[in-house]
């Protein structure tokens, strides 16, 4: 005679299910204090109130206050640097391995535009978060540099890149997030994906550009003599 299911054991993927429930309940608590309030102003314990949940229950899914934000609805670094680390397998040009990643990031905006622009207008009105973004764009800035670097360089990722490759990555992004600002703000209508294709089309030229001036500035720099 089989035994009785024990009710107390559940499985694994019900578990989870119940995990990624808290969480997302936690984040779906914490936007509207964060807009009503601002980021700055908004405690943990009124989050974890709000969400129906002690405070050590929220710390246990998000560690850092910011982590509310970004490791859901706003994690770009990662999704980023997920998307390079397969484009770099595939393209042999760094370049267009670049272009691929940023395309695909692209892609995760566009459907989730609402979501990423509440966060981006949440960060706007913080100078606390505003100093994490400027954190999270020099990563992205890093790991762009990193590839233009080469394959080699970019999955070994030992020091620093070049001086020549970073930059480039500043040149490349620097043209690109403006773009990507106006967009989450509301001001650029329509589809990333069309304004991501005219911006990479005439991007190339300006990069190819930077790339002589950093060989040639790099070159120089190396020629002064030290003190």
């Amino acid at each position: 005679m089989p035994s009785a299911p024990n009710p107390s054991i559940e499985p694994l993927g019900v578990r989870a299910l119940a995990k990624q429930r808290t969480a997302e309940a936690i984040v779906d608590a914490a936007l509207p204090l964060f807009q009503a309030c601002g980021y700055d102003a908004v405690t943990t314990e009124q989050i974890a109130r709000a969400a129906g949940v002690t405070q050590r229950t929220l710390f246990r899914y998000f560690p850092r206050k910011e982590l509310i934000l970004y490791a859901q609805r706003y994690d770009y670094v990662d999704r980023y640097e997920a998307f390079l680390n397969e484009a770099m397998s595939i393209w042999p040009r760094p370049y267009d391995a670049v272009r691929s990643a940023f395309q695909s990031l692209t892609g995760f905006y566009e459907a989730n535009r609402a979501s990423v622009s509440q966060v981006y207008a949440i960060i706007q009105g913080s100078d606390q978060l505003q100093a994490i973004e400027r954190g999270h764009q020099m990563r992205i800035d890093e790991l762009t540099a990193f590839a233009l670097d080469g394959a080699e360089a970019y999955f070994a990722r030992q020091g620093r890149p070049t001086l020549e490759s970073r930059i480039v990555a500043s040149v490349l992004f620097g043209t690109i997030r403006p773009m990507f600002r106006e967009w989450l703000r509301g001001e650029l209508p329509g589809e990333l994906r069309l304004y991501a294709e005219i911006g990479w089309a005439n991007v190339e030229p300006t990069i190819l550009a930077a790339q002589a001036y950093a060989d040639t500035a790099v070159a120089a720099f190396r020629r002064v003599p030290p003190r």
